[in-house]
């Protein structure tokens, strides 16, 4: 694999041989390869980087009639000019010639697929999409990509373990196609494609300033989140105060000193602190796989989606059924667009009568212990949540109590204990959620009402530039996002509530609701009705 190699050089130079191998058909195929120079009009390079070649790297190339080859590295490792020997595919005729770098992202001649989650050993950037088109054997390479460079360091000794980046209307990783000579990158229109996230296979100390690399393609970013998730599961969010713009070619670079984990923590328990996810749990059923994803914001919601109170599967949803996370308990299989009207027919496609996980003829179980799977963030991969099962889960209805009634927090505005106010943001009512401990943002309105459950969500009213500051604090936001009965998704904007794991009764859980003057974590509802899923990591 290709690894960035960071120097005084402003252009990126590498040279591709094909060299002899015992396929005659291959013999005195070469290709010779120059990076894109500085110095030229519209040209640009990374400036201060160079690639080196590593002995893993492969390229493909197209010859005019699209056939195919892969190429290896045969000489030049280390170094800036390599030769390639053929390896695999078709015989190459004559020009012009379409080259992708790495060749485990080609589609076709003019297609690469950008991947959701980049991996990196140390941090570093150690792959570059490029593309070449020629008429002969000279080829000259283009970065396909910008790189986004995040210069972070923590408060306290932190291993990172992964960096997830969400924006708003700008896609980020999916099939791209490639215009011209490799200049131009356009991706197609993806649902879901607005995720992207940085692993990495050995975690990394924060104690000192530390780079991290991605690519990404060019484009204007808004709504900007990145979502920094440490080896212990403790995560750190920010959220950007603007635009961040990528330029092809080009380095951005994200500084974020000092970040805090701890500011994120809510004790749900004496002895139990957790993080929150940032935003409501939803499950995108209209792309080509579904899959799940967090809210680009705390406040975001679905609403009335078209088919979100249907069974249809292709809808993206975020108002579940209790238990819906798609786990096959036996003959018992639970998917998030099962649904059903108010009587006590099943909201499971599968089965006669249910209401979620069975534990033999009963079903008084939690979404805990055998039935965790149950549970939406046990049983799956969240996709800017570190993209791994086992890795969130739902709150049980005796940590909800506690974080509202009864932890130890902040004194903010005069009150000890700090721990909710209920609130609008963003013109979206619902309540806001305050971390144990919590620094109110410097000229933002201080928080009034707090800990008071009967005062009106219009008491505290704060713009999404006020939010921004008070998120980055390590507040959390819970949206009245309505919620479904049976096939109707009713007072949306106006009431909302969030499921806890446990059991009310045998066709009832307990949850969370809150409307504009009141909040309570004591409701028991209908099992098949949508709420939403507010997940969390211990």
């Amino acid at each position: 694999m290709r690894k960035a190699i960071y120097t005084v050089m402003a252009i990126v130079t590498v040279a591709l041989f094909a060299a002899c191998n015992k396929d005659s058909a291959h013999v005195n195929m070469k290709f010779t390869a120059t990076a894109e120079s500085a110095k030229d009009s519209g040209k640009i390079s990374l400036a201060g980087h160079t690639v080196r070649w590593s002995d893993d790297d492969t390229i493909s190339i197209y010859d005019a009639s699209l056939n195919h080859a892969i190429y290896y590295v045969s000489d030049g490792v280390g170094t800036s000019r390599c030769e390639f020997a053929y390896h695999s595919g078709s015989r190459l005729g004559s020009g012009p010639y379409k080259a992708v770098c790495p060749s485990s992202i080609h589609t076709n001649a003019t297609q690469v697929t950008l991947p959701a989650v980049q991996r990196t050993v140390d941090g570093s950037l150690t792959t570059l999409p490029m593309y070449a088109v020629s008429s002969n054997d000279g080829l000259m390479f283009y970065n396909l990509c910008g790189v986004l460079r995040f210069r972070l360091s923590a408060s306290a000794s932190v291993a990172l373990s992964t960096i997830a980046v969400t924006t708003t209307g700008t896609n980020i990783h999916g099939t791209a196609t490639i215009a011209g000579q490799g200049t131009a990158l356009t991706l197609s229109a993806l649902s879901g494609g607005d995720v992207a996230m940085l692993a990495c296979d050995e975690p990394q100390s924060l104690a000192s300033p530390k780079d991290f690399y991605m690519y990404l393609p060019a484009g204007t970013y808004s709504a900007f989140r990145v979502l920094l998730t440490a080896a212990d599961g403790s995560v750190c969010s920010k959220n950007a105060t603007g635009n961040i713009v990528v330029e092809r070619g080009k380095i951005t670079t994200i500084a974020l000193s000092s970040l805090s984990f701890d500011a994120h923590r809510f004790s749900v328990s004496r002895t139990k602190t957790v993080v929150f996810a940032p935003g409501n749990l939803q499950y995108i059923g209209s792309a080509a796989t579904p899959y799940w994803k967090f809210a680009d914001r705390h406040y975001d919601y679905f609403g009335t989606t078209t088919g979100q109170n249907s069974s249809r599967t292709d809808v993206d949803r975020d108002l579940f059924g209790w238990g819906t996370s798609g786990w096959n308990n036996g003959n018992y299989w639970y998917m998030p667009y099962n649904t059903s009207d108010s009587t006590k027919t099943p909201y499971s496609n599968s089965v006669g009568n249910g209401y979620g996980p069975k534990n033999g003829s009963s079903y008084y179980c939690n979404l805990t212990g055998s039935y965790a799977n149950a549970d939406w963030g046990v049983f799956n991969a969240i996709r800017n949540g570190g993209d791994a099962s086992y890795h969130w889960r739902t709150p049980t209805h005796d940590e909800w109590s506690y974080l509202f009634k009864t932890r130890s927090a902040s004194t903010l505005n005069g009150t000890a204990n700090a721990r909710f106010a209920l609130a609008t943001v963003n013109g979206i009512g619902g309540v806001i959620i305050f971390p144990d401990s919590y620094v109110h943002p410097v000229g933002i309105a201080l928080p009034v009402n707090i800990n008071n459950a009967s005062a009106s969500w219009l008491s505290n009213t704060y713009s999404d530039a006020d939010w921004t500051a008070m998120d980055n604090c390590g507040a959390v936001f819970l949206p009245a996002s309505g919620y479904r009965k049976g096939t109707t998704v009713r007072l949306v904007g106006s009431d909302g509530n969030a499921w806890s794991s446990t059991y009310s009764s045998v066709v009832g859980a307990y949850n969370v609701y809150f409307g504009s003057d009141s909040l309570t974590t004591d409701n028991k509802g209908s099992r098949y009705m949508g709420r939403s899923v507010r997940l969390v990591r211990d």
